[in-house]
């Protein structure tokens, strides 16, 4: 009899062991992130920080090209935050109702640079009328021109400079705007096109130039709640938004897009 009862009584405890863990799963909230690639370094201090302060909550991110994850997005990949790198991308979702209309914002800004490798730096102007192939050696690296907004921003650019058409025999276009800057990190490519956020987290590559505001559509970057978000991923959207959030995107050499008072 008193076997019978131990064992109920060690059944009873794993019973509520179990109990108390199916409790925390369902309040441990998971927020999926899915942001544009240059937003890795700057989402990824910010949701660690969140977590900190949210211990029931974490942040799940992924970072690739925004065109690559409104794709996954329309195809079922568990999201509850888009943040985009162009209007285009965000525009897309809303538009298959996939995009919470109500909850999008302008978020950041971000400007159009030139790099090269650090140690092979060369001296290029940025002006109609400069001759920009004779000015480096080897591959032009930038995102894809078609789709990635980084090479979508690069092929505005470099129309509007008259380089365009030259450039297209010695151009690369790679799924994001970090793969392009690895590939000029490496020498692969003699000079890149990427944002001004990217090349500022890198040792490895020095701006050459800067391009002019009007010579690309502006660099805005919206986001928005998915139509399957959670209350806690409402929370971190909004975290998002706020003057601590800001002061961290500025740091890393973000603009804030937000009006403020």
């Amino acid at each position: 009899m008193n076997t019978i009862l131990k064992s109920r009584v060690v059944l009873s405890g794993l019973l509520l062991v179990l109990q108390l863990l199916v409790v925390g799963s369902v309040q441990a909230g998971d927020v999926r992130v899915s942001a544009a690639a240059s937003l890795t370094d700057v989402i990824t201090e910010l949701s660690r920080a969140y977590e900190k302060a949210h211990p029931n909550v974490a942040i799940k991110t992924s970072f690739a090209g925004s065109s690559t994850l409104a794709k996954q997005i329309e195809n079922g990949a568990p999201a509850d935050i888009f943040i985009s790198a162009d209007k285009d991308w965000a525009d897309y979702l809303v538009q298959r109702n996939l995009l919470n209309k109500s909850t999008r914002i302008d978020l950041l800004v971000n400007e159009l640079v030139l790099i090269a490798s650090s140690d092979r730096v060369p001296s290029i102007t940025i002006a109609k009328g400069t001759d920009l192939l004779a000015g480096f050696n080897g591959k032009l690296c930038t995102g894809d021109t078609a789709s990635v907004p980084v090479g979508k921003y690069a092929k505005q650019a470099l129309t509007y400079y008259g380089w365009w058409e030259g450039i297209q025999p010695r151009l690369v276009g790679t799924e994001d705007v970090r793969t392009a800057l690895a590939f000029v990190e490496r020498g692969e490519c003699g000079l890149g096109i990427v944002y001004k956020t990217d090349a500022l987290m890198s040792k490895k590559v020095s701006i050459v130039a800067s391009f002019s505001a009007e010579s690309h559509l502006p660099i805005v970057y919206p986001g928005g709640l998915t139509k399957s978000a959670t209350a806690d991923a409402r929370a971190f959207w909004q975290f998002l938004q706020s003057s601590v959030a800001l002061d961290i995107f500025v740091r890393y050499g973000f603009k804030v897009a937000l009006p403020t008072n």
